[in-house]
């Protein structure tokens, strides 16, 4: 009889939890999710996104290979893998781009094992039609405010980073108090360590894991998710670029329909976004698209 209690007790919790998972997967009034192709297997932990001649690329996070990935143009398989030699996947979590570069944002964190990172420069020019590559340069860089931590509870970690103008902007995910904050990377600082000091925190509301600046409309595009102690949810924010600082009074909030482990985000022309999924528990890898042109036109 105790047995048959126990299993019993142990069959509604299971329901209870599974009840709480699918809540965190569909939540009202939320911004519409075009799921367009589940990821190949080979980068199931999907985590950044770069578009350059009209071909996705993107690349696993941590210690995966250091290689990157063309898609095809349906998206659901591979059509190129780049070997990245002279260079080591230690946290592989967004790319960034330029006229000339592609960045690799060696930036990742989460034991808080390190005082900043590095990000490789990759040449643009014939990479569809290379096997493998090396860095032109690298950029190193330091936290110079940086305080050691645990897993999962310290503020030097980071998943997000981004070209604007002469610089590259990268984003912390602050797993202490789900804020964000700026350091700003000089591009041509090759031959040295760059000591970052913090621009300013922004509100984000939750863990940052991705960004893409459109110089077009000088709107910052971020993706993340919030950590409750039951029900997640995946949010977007956009973000005006004014005095060469994001102005988050001009922020839009919004959060997304399906909750997921969303890693990567990059504006797919002027009104979409593109944004990947890593593999969970729940579903695949998968990659989809955001439109939001009205939230642009509008803000609602």
């Amino acid at each position: 009889m105790k047995n048959k209690k126990i299993i019993t007790i142990s069959l509604v919790a299971l329901l209870l939890l599974s009840c709480g998972v699918a809540a965190t997967h569909f939540v009202r009034n939320t911004l519409y999710v075009d799921i367009l192709a589940y990821m190949p297997k080979k980068i199931s932990e999907t985590s950044g996104l770069a578009i350059l001649n009209g071909d996705v690329w993107t690349h696993n996070d941590t210690y995966g290979d250091n290689k990157l990935y063309r898609l095809n143009h349906d998206l659901t398989g591979i059509a190129q893998i780049v070997k990245v030699n002279n260079s080591h996947n230690f946290d592989w979590e967004d790319l960034a781009q330029d006229q000339q570069f592609l960045y690799i944002g060696d930036i990742g964190n989460n034991l808080a094992s390190r005082k900043g990172g590095v990000i490789y420069k990759i040449d643009r020019k014939g990479l569809n039609q290379k096997q493998t590559v090396k860095p032109a340069e690298k950029l190193q860089f330091e936290y110079n405010d940086f305080v050691k931590g645990w897993f999962n509870k310290h503020n030097y970690d980071s998943e997000a980073i981004t070209v604007v103008g002469d610089q590259l902007w990268l984003f912390t995910k602050k797993w202490k108090n789900e804020k964000t904050s700026l350091y700003q990377i000089d591009k041509s600082k090759i031959n040295e360590v760059q000591h970052l000091n913090p621009v300013a925190e922004y509100p984000s509301k939750g863990l940052i894991t991705g960004v893409d600046y459109n110089p077009k409309t000088a709107t910052l595009a971020f993706i993340g998710y919030r950590r409750n102690k039951y029900l997640g949810y995946s949010f977007i924010w956009l973000v005006k670029v004014k005095d060469n600082k994001p102005d988050w009074s001009t922020g839009i909030y919004k959060r997304l329909g399906i909750y997921s482990q969303w890693e990567a985000i990059h504006w797919y022309g002027t009104g979409k976004l593109l944004i990947t999924a890593e593999r969970n528990p729940l579903n695949k890898a998968v990659i989809g698209i955001v439109d939001v042109q009205k939230l642009l036109d509008t803000g609602e």
